[in-house]
């Protein structure tokens, strides 16, 4: 366990010296551009059919380089599952391994369009990238975006934001550059990444006090399985995101197929929140999701949230259905999250 979190120390030290080697002209002031922040979570779970597990999730480190300029850094470092406990093994650190979940510049050319590079979340919907424990109201990610897409690339993204009148235009578009053959644990490997993502914000307009954002996107995408034969997929998904009054509505929705037309798996997911009282938060959620080489599945989720800081959320949910997936077992779960 010590030599997992030496490791961690290391490469966080690593990417300091690396930003510092790119950016050394004002070695003075380059260090204070720099800050440290990162989240945690611990969960329990308590499945149907399957044994009751307490885990703690992660411990990210989140290491940003900002002065100012055109020229932007971001990196998050994960060890992953640093300890879990459950009745048969005991406490155990067995599943824990380190994990580069981003790192990544950004350089804005103008005032609409800035080009990252690097490592980052794929830009698919709304939850694959605000997936961290405390930006997220439940303690299971819906299954249709965790099983259609790749959820992160190595590459070049080029996105920005055109307003117009009272609206703007969110743009992302991205293609996979250096593949990455480092596979973590179950996750599904891809390669040859490449799609867009284009969203209206403010599309209703909406005038009144209480109201918030509001914003509709449309997800386009191509990728293929990282293994030899394997056919090339077609994605198409759209996105939303309503705040108004106490309501806050989301919901993304995936078809996806082969090259040659084949049904290759759908699914999607809607979700509301509404707050109760005293940051007392109702949360219900339906999915489902079809693999054609799996059992369809179909889930009901209801909870409360409590958000007892600014950055700290408590959650409690029953989730119910059919199909078995070990991301999203059936059962009673509760965790708590923090970002520091």
């Amino acid at each position: 366990m010590a030599n997992i979190l030496l490791r961690c120390v290391l490469s966080v030290i690593s990417l300091c010296l690396l930003c510092k080697s790119l950016m050394a002209e004002e070695d003075a002031s380059f260090w204070q551009g720099f800050r440290v922040g990162g989240y945690s979570s611990i969960d329990l779970r308590i499945p149907r059919t399957e044994t009751t597990q307490l885990k703690w999730n992660e411990l990210s480190m989140i290491v940003t380089w900002d002065q100012g300029t055109r020229l932007k850094f971001f990196s998050e470092l994960e060890l992953e599952n640093p300890l879990s406990y459950n009745r048969h093994q005991g406490l155990h650190s067995k599943e824990s391994y380190i994990h580069f979940e981003r790192f990544y510049f950004d350089y804005n050319l103008n005032a609409k369009t800035n080009v990252r590079a690097g490592r980052f979340l794929t830009p698919i919907g709304r939850w694959n990238q605000l997936h961290a424990p405390p930006l997220v109201w439940t303690t299971s990610r819906p299954l249709a975006t965790t099983e259609l897409f790749p959820y992160a690339l190595n590459g070049l993204m080029v996105f920005g934001n055109i307003p117009f009148e009272s609206r703007s235009l969110e743009y992302q578009l991205y293609a996979e550059g250096v593949k990455s053959d480092r596979k973590e644990r179950d996750e599904t490997t891809y390669r040859d990444v490449n799609g867009g993502r284009l969203a209206i914000n403010n599309l209703f307009n909406f005038t009144s006090e209480n109201a918030g954002l509001n914003t509709i996107g449309l997800n386009v995408s191509s990728f293929q399985e990282r293994f030899t034969g394997s056919p090339s997929y077609r994605l198409i998904g759209l996105d939303f995101l309503l705040e108004f009054d106490r309501w806050e509505i989301t919901g993304e929705m995936y078809s996806r197929n082969t090259a040659q037309g084949k049904d290759a798996g759908s699914g999607g997911y809607l979700q509301s929140a509404y707050l109760l009282k005293d940051e007392w938060y109702l949360i219900n959620r339906l999915e489902n999701l079809h693999m054609p080489d799996r059992p369809n599945a179909e889930r009901w989720m209801i909870g409360l949230t409590k958000r007892l800081k600014p950055n700290q959320l408590l959650k409690f949910e029953m989730v119910g259905g059919s199909g078995e997936y070990e991301d999203v077992p059936r059962g009673f779960a509760t965790s708590f999250a923090v970002m520091f």
